[in-house]
């Protein structure tokens, strides 16, 4: 019978999280979505570094059939770029670039099915994991 409680009690409380990362650093790990928490400030001097920015998104119960997307936006919700996949890689030169137009860039994240039928039969919202702040 204890066994079975805390198997319960683990997916009960099983979370999807997510780390982002800049040259290799973690600057944020988490499985709360908050957009005023979840604010980063990044360095103009980080990003000349020929390095990578990384967001890896883990799924707590991973679902079969469904197809994960990241996405970054501009502060008038224009997409910037989008990657298939749990993770988001994008190289730092490119990240400052988008800082030209912007002052803010924030990350997004949402599943679809991947049967057609039930793709358009359902509403899916995004979720924000980010949002980042040029220093």
């Amino acid at each position: 019978m204890a066994l079975s409680a805390v198997f319960l009690n683990t997916i009960i409380y099983a979370q999807d999280k997510w780390k982002v990362m800049v040259n290799d650093k973690i600057l944020l790990s988490t499985t709360i979505e908050d957009e005023a928490k979840n604010m980063i400030t990044i360095k103009a001097t980080d990003l000349k570094k020929k390095k990578d920015f990384v967001v890896a998104y883990t799924e707590a119960i991973k679902q079969n059939d469904w197809e994960r997307s990241m996405m970054l936006y501009d502060e008038n919700d224009r997409e910037l770029t989008q990657q298939k996949g749990s993770k988001l890689k994008i190289k730092n030169n490119t990240l400052l670039s988008f800082f030209k137009n912007s002052k803010k860039v924030s990350v997004y994240t949402w599943a679809f099915p991947t049967d057609p039928s039930l793709k358009a039969a359902i509403r899916v919202r995004r979720v924000h994991l980010c949002t980042l702040v040029l220093q």
